[in-house]
Formats: structure tokens, sequence, C-alpha cells
């Protein structure tokens, strides 16, 4: 059963994005926002390690009505929340979040489907026309994504904060058992009209002075999917990033050639 109040639904007030990592150094990225945006504070929040794990039928019922059902595990508490994805016309708030209640660890959807099934109704009404309870009882766990990483807050003169992660990404399908990593870079941002300027400040210095970072149209459950259940499709705008990466790979990637040349060069002009 859940432990602890299951409270009210939360008014989803922050916008999250993901970042495809281009190029893998975590203190240059820091280095550059800490000199671009000269009034804010970069704050170590210690390491990130959690657990996200999505419920489905097998038929996918939930997510494939833009619902997801999520446990996510902190080492200080474990809960389930819903998750109401809406369409591409507002990237960075598409998602309306509630809050379940805190639970075991071992605890699984079909311990409560009758509390799930209610919150659901309540919440997103007229989304079901089923037995939301019966749906309950046959998810099953879809998709498992393990985190790990560093976590920062970012704080203006003006007491404006956002949050900046750095995570490592083991995605499994846990039906077929097919598993795949990914480096991503997360920005949460509270969505306060108050702040709309820094938050702009913001994300103007991460798209011109960053370019190791690549925003992703997705959230975290819809990248996890493409890499280990369907086929992944990528936009123009990545693919075309997908060159520029492989370029400067190469130029990373010298022959024994070129470093004997680099490090012998009178030996090179003699031959």
């Amino acid at each position: 059963m859940f432990i602890g109040d299951r409270g009210q639904p939360s008014k989803f007030t922050y916008a999250r994005r993901n970042y495809d990592v281009i190029i893998d150094n975590e203190r240059m990225t820091l280095s550059k926002l800490s000199h671009n945006l000269g009034f804010y504070n970069i704050i170590g929040e210690g390491k990130i390690k959690d657990t996200e794990i999505y419920y489905d039928t097998n038929r996918k019922l939930l997510s494939g009505a833009g619902l997801l059902l999520r446990k996510k595990i902190t080492p200080t508490r474990t809960y389930f929340s819903l998750v109401r994805i809406s369409g591409m016309q507002n990237i960075e708030n598409r998602e309306k979040k509630s809050f379940l209640g805190e639970c075991e660890r071992n605890d699984e959807p079909q311990d409560f489907p009758e509390e799930i099934a209610e919150e659901i109704n309540r919440i997103f009404i007229n989304l079901f026309t089923i037995n939301l309870v019966d749906v309950v009882k046959h998810c099953v766990p879809y998709i498992r994504i393990d985190i790990t990483g560093n976590r920062y807050r970012l704080v203006s003169g003006t007491g404006y904060e956002a949050e900046m992660c750095f995570e490592n990404l083991k995605i499994r399908d846990v039906r077929t058992g097919k598993k795949a990593k990914r480096r991503n870079f997360s920005l949460e941002l509270a969505d306060d009209a108050n702040y709309e300027k820094e938050k702009n400040e913001i994300l103007e210095t991460i798209d011109t002075q960053c370019k190791e970072l690549f925003f992703v149209k997705r959230n975290r459950f819809e990248i996890a999917e493409a890499y280990v259940v369907k086929p992944y499709e990528i936009t123009e705008e990545e693919a075309e990033q997908g060159v520029k990466k492989e370029k400067k790979e190469k130029k990373k990637r010298k022959t024994k050639k070129e470093l004997d040349a680099e490090f012998n060069p009178q030996q090179e002009e003699e031959k």
C-alpha cells in the first residue's frame, strides 16, 4: 500500500530540456557557463543515483494515450507518479505531472490498482472509457532507466534557480532485454513569468556558447523508447549534428604517422 500522503495533483511549474552530449567534457561546459553567465553561481549538488521504471500493458494502452505510469527510486525515497504528455506545440512544457504517493521499493502497480485508477480518472477526465482498474492490473515493467552522474544548481543574483544534470543513462527494455547507453545533459527551469529574462538568458547562453550540447525534442521516456524499442528516427537537425560530430571525432583520431611527425619533426623532414 502507499506510505505517506498522496496529496493533490501538483501543477507542473518546471520546463525540462534534454541535450545530446556531442563532446563529453563536463568541466569545459561548466567553465563556459560560469564565464558567460557572470552573475550566476554554479553549486554542486552531489551525485545522482536514481532509477525510473515505466509501466504499461502489452498493447501500450497507457503510453499510447500519452500517459506514463512511473516509479522513481532515489537513495532517500521511492514513489509513483503519473505524467501526461501533450503534443509537440510547446516542447518545453509538454508534461503535466501528478504525484501518486510514496511506496516500498518492491511495490508494483498491481498492489494498488484502485488507487492508481482513481487518480488517473480524477486528473485526466475523459481520457479513458475503459475499466482502468483492469488496465492497471495488467501493467508490467516496460522500460527501466538507471541514472548516474552529477547534479548542479545554477543560481542568479536575482534568486532564480535552475537545475543542471550530466547524466549517464543505462536503458533497458524489460520485456526483450535490449539495452542501450546514452550520455545526457538535462536542464530544469522554473516556468515563472517573473523570471523570464533569466530563463531566456540561460537558454541563449547554452544554445550559443555550448556547441557540445545539442537540444533534443524528446523527454527522457521518449529517448529511452527510441533507443531500445523502436528504430530511432533522427530529425534533419540531428542528422546534421551527427555529421559535425563525426568530423570533430576524425580530427581527434590521428594516425601513427601523424603522431610520429608531430613528435619527431626533424626525422620527418629528413624523409
